[in-house]
């Protein structure tokens, strides 16, 4: 089985409902992972855990915003080995998921996630 390390904001997307999250959980289930989620709490926090637990998984997906996948990201960029990055948008604009044609949806993300051919990005 898969590990996937997902970094949850659960300030992200002004007085959305978490209801999706557990939605998408449950699609990262069904597709094959074993997940281990991680709540940020203070700014910094994604990139502390993408940084210090990203080795021990396959992949390191967040559910937040631009600023929460901005912290993933700077976390991973830190690694030798990099796992593969996934991205359950649930913020306020989401332009990162927009310009990548990444569904907006977390559930419809979180499909895309795990049926998905990975790609690289600079």
């Amino acid at each position: 089985m898969k590990k996937l390390l997902l970094i949850v904001n659960p300030r992200a997307g002004k007085n959305k409902s978490l209801a999706p999250l557990y939605d998408a959980i449950a699609r990262l289930s069904a597709g094959g992972y074993l997940i281990h989620v991680r709540e940020t709490a203070a700014p910094g926090d994604a990139t502390r855990f993408a940084r210090d637990m990203g080795p021990l998984f396959d992949t390191v997906a967040c559910y937040g915003g631009d600023g929460t996948l901005n912290e993933t990201i700077s976390g991973l960029m830190q690694l030798e080995r990099k796992p593969l990055l996934g991205y359950l948008p649930a913020g306020s604009t989401n332009d990162f998921a927009a310009s990548l044609r990444i569904p907006l949806d977390p559930v419809q993300a979180a499909r895309a996630a795990v049926s998905a051919a990975p790609r690289r990005l600079d």
